[in-house]
């Protein structure tokens, strides 16, 4: 069994385990994403994350071949976590069915048109970009950008598909942004499609 797919049991081992688990990856290495393992793919593992305290926020996609460690958390913070609303943790609402064993599979399954999401790369360490899906093709997704003041971009703004490491959504941040940033254009999604892959 290689390291890859010892990691992969590992991480298969904690579904459903009401345990939180502590990701460290190369792309990142100064600080962790936590949360519950929800679902573990060739490629991606997708977590509901955890931040401090045990309160949930969001999810966060994670591509396997960028972790460098695993730990269990042994605080309280598990147990807090089943106190709130959102327990138990639960997979995100989807189109079709999940695709975690590539990078195209993870992008068509999780990426919702005029849904934020935040992407992390490759080398970009504590950087995030944070927009909606405009169009995905074979080596390019194309994000309708959103900045730090909440002002919509003029243009999309593509990333090779193969450094992206790391899909975050759903979590306070992006729901705060898109609260002040308010609609994207009306252009903005107009070319995504959640099923439809170009070839160019």
């Amino acid at each position: 069994m290689t390291s890859a797919d010892k990691l992969r049991s590992k991480l298969k081992s904690y579904i459903d385990s009401e345990r939180i688990v502590c990701l460290r990856r190369h792309s990142h290495p100064y600080y962790t994403i936590n949360g519950f393992v929800l679902a573990v793919g060739r490629s991606w593992v997708l977590l509901s994350r955890a931040m401090e305290g045990g309160y949930f926020d969001g999810f966060a996609a994670i591509r396997i071949r960028d972790i460098k460690r695993l730990r269990r958390d042994t605080s309280f913070q598990p147990e807090f976590a089943k106190t709130r609303p959102e327990w138990p943790p639960t997979l995100p609402t989807i189109e079709g069915n999940l695709d975690l064993d590539s990078t195209h599979g993870m992008l068509r399954s999780l990426l919702r048109g005029e849904h934020v999401y935040g992407i992390e790369r490759d080398k970009r360490v504590d950087a995030i970009w944070i927009g909606v899906p405009n169009e995905l093709r074979k080596r390019w997704l194309y994000i309708w950008e959103v900045d730090a003041q909440g002002r919509w971009h003029d243009s999309p703004l593509g990333y090779k598909v193969g450094t992206i490491t790391t899909v975050i959504f759903d979590d306070h941040y992006q729901t705060a942004l898109r609260a002040i940033a308010g609609d994207p254009p009306s252009e903005a999604s107009a070319d995504w499609s959640p099923t439809h892959l170009a070839t160019s």
